[in-house]
């Protein structure tokens, strides 16, 4: 029905060009129905009334219109302007281009494509310039690759003038590619070469090609890079006394900088019979890096104090499951008792290396952190929700047969209606109730002493806390001849 009306009232409105032009906005879905003809529309340009009240971008208008605009810059540069900035596709640049291809290149309401950008920057290296300053993420390395030789060299150079430091980056193999028979690009690869955070997109066969440049890289650019880059193809081509080098290198670093990952994949690249592989390890093993795969070696050489050590360092960085099962074989049962038991605390403990375990006493330690996990694991989710009665059943019962762990008392410190249930039920054991009168549940607090009283040790332990404001009343728990007015009235 609305379109109906439209098509009766839309030629009457047309009879009044400015009054149709308000309803040829670009928003407007009926716009075409009050288009005027080109060139009634020309005229009214030409006329600027419009102009002054009017967006003209943000009208349509036809090609004829466009191109005539086009072709104005020197009779009517504010018009020309005006059409410039109308430019928003692949169809109105092209005409446009052929006409003003600078202005063209410069408006901001369209991006070009890879193909015309390939097609301006050939055409003219001045265009080139304008859209590495518009458009710089265009310049991919399969667009620079389709640029001929003026343009190419060209675009190293300005680049490099104006500091597009990741750019040349980014474009690093059209630069690898070039560098022969391009000075700029070699240039710019060279100053790559020589930055300490380049990280190359050239493949470790390009970059070992590339002389002292290359030697040049491996010596300033950033260890780890140079790690993550080439220690693969050394350790194919053996060459270890490269990943010496790389591993000299990380050790000269600040201690803070080092990454253990990173050393010890380096270290297990290294056979073993090399005759600096022990100072490199000596030297992991001084800066606190755990060597899960030197036991083998460490065993051979009987070096039960590194062994020790490496052991601990394993210990200590959660790393434990990473040593082999035919090292862990040859350990002392002292030793494969730590490594069980740091296996258990950290998750890792199968039931075949459980199944393994003779002496009693391990056993039941070891189980003993298993089913103190597997508390944890089933009590966390309860912190998130209202109590129930099937929980408070469920830790009764453990608590009969004393399996409420440390740890999950722990927890109930998180939240207060947990801390007030503990006290009711007197879950708490010794350590946790020092915890409790020393925490920050004061209602809890006041529960616990005027139901259980308190030891010597426990007052203390508030005494010393910042619930030390609670010490006179409890003082009332400690005599022996209790006051049962003043507990009444506390």
């Amino acid at each position: 029905m609305k379109s109906f009306f439209i098509s009766i009232a839309a030629p009457i409105v047309k009879l009044f060009p400015c009054w149709a032009m308000l309803y040829t906005l670009k928003s407007n879905p009926y716009a075409q129905k009050f288009q005027l003809s080109a060139k009634r529309e020309i005229k009214l340009l030409e006329n600027m009334s419009l102009l002054h009240t009017n967006e003209v971008n943000d009208r349509i208008w036809h090609k004829e219109t466009l191109l005539y605009g086009f072709q104005s810059k020197r009779d009517n540069p504010e018009l020309f302007q005006l059409m410039i900035n109308c430019i928003n596709n692949a169809s109105l640049f092209d005409m446009a281009y052929k006409i003003a291809p600078e202005d063209a290149l410069k408006t901001k309401g369209y991006t070009l494509d890879a193909n015309r950008v390939v097609m301006a920057c050939n055409d003219n290296v001045d265009y080139l310039y304008i859209l590495v300053d518009k458009q710089p993420q265009s310049f991919t390395v399969e667009v620079v690759r389709k640029l001929n030789s003026k343009a190419k060299n060209a675009f190293f150079s300005y680049v490099f003038t104006k500091a597009m430091w990741n750019k040349l980056a980014e474009i690093d193999v059209v630069l690898f590619e070039e560098e022969k028979k391009c000075g700029a690009a070699r240039g710019c690869l060279s100053f790559l070469l020589n930055q300490k955070n380049y990280l190359p997109n050239l493949s470790p066969e390009q970059l070992s090609t590339l002389g002292d440049n290359f030697k040049s890289w491996c010596e300033k650019a950033d260890v780890f890079i140079v790690a993550d880059k080439m220690a693969g193809y050394w350790k194919q081509n053996q060459d270890f006394e490269a990943i010496h080098l790389l591993l000299c290198r990380m050790f000269s670093t600040e201690a803070s900088s080092i990454r253990n990952d990173k050393v010890r994949a380096l270290l297990q690249m290294l056979p073993t019979d090399i005759s600096y592989y022990r100072d490199d390890l000596s030297l992991a093993l001084d800066s606190g890096i755990a060597c899960p795969r030197a036991f083998k070696f460490l065993l051979d050489f009987n070096d039960d104090v590194n062994v020790n050590y490496n052991i601990a360092l394993c210990i200590k960085q959660k790393i434990e499951v990473k040593i082999s099962q035919a090292d862990f074989e040859r350990f002392n049962d002292k030793q494969k008792k730590k490594i069980l038991i740091a296996l258990a605390k950290d998750g890792f403990l199968s039931h075949e290396l459980l199944a393994e375990v003779s002496d009693s006493s391990t056993k039941t330690e070891l189980l003993n952190i298993l089913e103190e996990k597997a508390q944890i694991k089933w009590f966390e989710p309860l912190l998130q929700r209202p109590i129930q009665d099937a929980d408070v059943h469920i830790l009764d019962n453990s608590y009969k047969l004393k399996k409420i762990s440390g740890a999950l008392q722990d927890l109930t410190f998180k939240n207060g209606d947990w801390v007030q249930k503990f006290v009711e039920m007197n879950w708490y054991d010794d350590k946790h109730i020092i915890a409790l009168l020393q925490g920050s549940y004061i209602a809890p607090i006041r529960q616990y002493m005027k139901k259980y009283g308190l030891t010597q040790a426990q007052f203390e332990a508030l005494l010393t806390s910042k619930n030390a404001d609670l010490a006179p009343q409890a003082m009332l728990f400690l005599r022996k001849e209790q006051d049962n007015d003043a507990k009444a009235n506390f």
